[in-house]
């Protein structure tokens, strides 16, 4: 079910992509934490009281800062747009340019093919957010050694961040699977998870409109829950479930469907 020379030509194919996103990740968490100014924040906080950003600016501590910041804007939608491109690549692309007709010619199974492709894109978010995690951790010891963080709250906010994450790369590689096109892939692969951000966002700046929280499924990423102590896990238990059925559904379907080969 897994084939390691796949898997090489995909992460040949891939590394330099993976490379920019995760450097990209890993210097915004640096950057972030390195600039953290309790007195800035509250100067900041100030000004745009009265506006739909003071919700951001609402606590002033370290780890609530990124919370309102990284974790709920920077992180999430720079390796969505990663997971984007890379699930579409993945199966999508390869159909509809018919590089996969040739790969299909050989001896080698369609589930092999799709179970190999599907732990490519896992392995690399694991990866990423481990290095991101490591890095903010270390960040932390040497630009904020002298402020009180809870390091177990750091550790889960990067917990939660994969886990979301994960449920989003399996609705980008369900429709990669599904869809004979690459537009088709992107129209849902793409669409969905982008929807998902763009309802996040704004129902946390404007009270009005928390409606649009129950419309995604980024609102299980609940930060303001970690930070707090309340009961997360079973939203953590909801986003692992979603992201293992999809990825499971994504078999099926891949193994069921007509191919234009």
């Amino acid at each position: 079910m897994f084939n390691s020379t796949i898997f090489k030509q995909t992460l040949r194919a891939n590394i330099k992509l993976w490379l920019i996103f995760t450097l990209v990740l890993t210097l915004l968490q640096i950057v972030m934490v390195s600039v953290f100014d309790d007195s800035m924040i509250t100067d900041i906080s100030h000004m745009v009281e009265g506006t739909p950003f003071a919700g951001f600016f609402a606590q002033t501590t370290l780890l609530s800062m990124l919370a309102s910041t990284f974790y709920s804007i920077h992180g999430v939608i720079f390796p969505i747009i990663y997971i984007i491109m890379t699930a579409n690549s993945l199966i999508a692309a390869q159909v509809d340019r018919g590089s996969m007709a040739y790969l299909l010619s050989t001896p080698t199974k369609r589930s092999t093919i799709i179970v190999t492709q599907a732990s490519f894109l896992v392995i690399a978010l694991v990866v990423m957010f481990s290095i991101e995690t490591a890095a903010g951790f270390i960040a932390l010891q040497v630009f904020q050694s002298d402020v009180d963080v809870v390091i177990a709250d750091f550790m889960m906010l990067n917990v939660g961040l994969f886990l979301l994450m994960f449920a989003i790369s399996g609705i980008s590689f369900f429709f990669s699977s599904y869809c004979n096109l690459s537009k088709n892939s992107l129209a849902f692969g793409a669409g969905i998870p982008i929807a998902f951000f763009l309802f996040q966002l704004l129902s946390s700046v404007d009270e009005s409109l928390d409606v649009l929280s129950y419309f995604t499924m980024n609102a299980l990423f609940d930060t303001a829950a970690i930070l707090e102590g309340c009961n997360y896990w079973w939203k953590f238990g909801i986003l692992l479930g979603v992201g293992i059925v999809l990825y499971i559904a994504s078999l099926e379907v891949f193994k069921r469907k007509d191919l234009p080969l």
